[in-house]
């Protein structure tokens, strides 16, 4: 079983169907691999769940943190990506703030996310937990949270599909997670032989990619 999330643009539901970048590699992994496989776009928490409990269980894009390193079966790298926390245009906050100092807000995030993790751990109180990410801009526009996280790179185009203008909007802090690379991975209990087919054929595309880039085509 392999379990995602609904999050635009590396894995989104199009025409009833899972698309995006990261589901594209996923999909190319299990082929080369020669896994039979299913698909379940689920919200975060019980995607996150079943990846922690069940055997034979895929998910992606799953952050590499330093709480989550031994809890699964890391096959590759999805893509980096920079989390900054987003408020109001005319915040007062900027990237020297102290840590400490935001607890005071009303923060939104996605249970379970790495961002959820890194501030429950950093003894952040005020959480609004929210099922997918999106959910966060009309929380903001309803003044039900101060701030909430999003990769910069991405924001822009998550603002356009979903229609919300974000001019009242900035990236106010960079938040300093350990790791925020997206990964395939594992649950523990699935069976090793199939881990170690998807890192074969990961390592395959890989290295492809890499010897195209060599000689020019990208």
């Amino acid at each position: 079983k392999v379990v995602t999330e609904d999050t635009f643009p590396l894995q989104f539901v199009e025409n009833g169907k899972i698309s995006g970048p990261a589901t594209g590699l996923v999909e190319n992994v299990l082929s080369i691999a020669g896994i039979t496989y299913s698909i379940e776009v689920l919200p975060w928490a019980r995607a996150y769940h079943l990846a922690l409990t069940e055997p034979n269980v895929l998910i992606y894009s799953l952050a590499k943190t330093t709480s989550r390193a031994k809890e699964f079966k890391w096959v590759g790298h999805i893509i980096a990506l920079d989390y900054y926390l987003y408020g109001s245009a005319d915040s007062n906050i900027d990237f020297k703030t102290p840590l400490a100092d935001l607890k005071q807000y009303q923060i939104g995030t996605v249970r379970d996310s790495a961002v959820y993790q890194y501030l429950q751990d950093n003894g952040f109180t005020n959480l609004t937990t929210v099922v997918q990410g999106k959910q966060n801009l009309l929380l903001f526009k309803n003044k039900r949270v101060d701030l909430f996280p999003a990769n910069k790179s991405s924001f822009k185009a998550i603002c356009k599909l979903y229609a919300f203008d974000c001019q009242m909007l900035k990236p106010v802090y960079k938040l300093d997670i350990s790791a925020i690379d997206l990964h395939m991975a594992f649950s523990q209990l699935t069976d090793d032989t199939t881990v170690e087919k998807m890192r074969s054929a990961y390592k395959q595309i890989m290295q492809k990619q890499n010897n195209l880039l060599d000689i020019g085509i990208n």
